[in-house]
């Protein structure tokens, strides 16, 4: 069975850019969910509306296995961002390509190790649409903690019940995602990607803007 192996040197590559990046999103995206948070304790607890837009990008991740430790691997969906995979597990997906050179998403706690106390489950399933097709996310068919074999241009769906998030939001516990990949450098162990994620806590909505539902 394949199993992905990762290393934490410094990739010496330039990601400055999405380094800043992942900086600031985070940032913005938690004083935004804590001006939520006052604005939910000091009103009604019904009816709570969403306060994030959603996230929609595109970009470029490196294989888990012989990729430079210290480029993006994994999307973190919270900030919509192509992160690390690495020992802070600030993910919830990482990708791979098996030694056949197909497409693995890993779901973080099957990349942890069953000593961490500090993952969280994440949920995948495929549907058969297009990436814009797909205009919400349902809340079951999710496989929890299972890795997924891909291709190229099928749209994956993220359940990730991040308690770090979510833990204490009135609106649900769970944060959605959608992703496809659009091309694979089995050279250079590279995947092309795109996303979108929907931020707020038990929203479901990919569309563009701030979510109803």
């Amino acid at each position: 069975m394949f199993v992905a192996f990762i290393s934490f040197a410094v990739h010496p590559s330039d990601m400055t850019w999405r380094s800043n990046l992942r900086k600031r999103r985070p940032i913005a995206v938690l004083a935004a969910a804590a001006v939520a948070t006052f604005a939910v304790a000091c009103g009604d607890f019904t009816g709570v509306p969403a306060s994030l837009p959603t996230i929609t990008d595109t970009g470029t991740v490196y294989a888990l296995n012989g990729a430079p430790a210290g480029a993006p691997s994994g999307l973190h969906v919270f900030t919509g961002s192509l992160v690390p995979v690495d020992q802070s597990f600030s993910f919830d997906v990482g990708f791979d390509l098996d030694p056949s050179g197909s497409i693995v998403v890993y779901p973080q706690r099957t990349v942890a190790t069953g000593l961490s106390t500090t993952t969280h489950s994440v949920g995948l399933q495929t549907v058969s649409d297009t990436f814009g097709g797909v205009l919400t996310a349902p809340k079951s068919g999710y496989r929890a903690d299972t890795a997924l074999v891909t291709q190229r241009n099928v749209v994956v769906l993220v359940q990730a019940n991040d308690a770090g998030v979510c833990g204490l939001a009135l609106t649900g516990t769970s944060l959605y995602a959608k992703f496809e990949i659009l091309e694979v450098n089995r050279l250079t162990r590279q995947l092309k990607i795109r996303w979108t994620v929907d931020p707020n806590c038990g929203f479901v909505s990919f569309q563009p803007g701030v979510p109803k539902s």
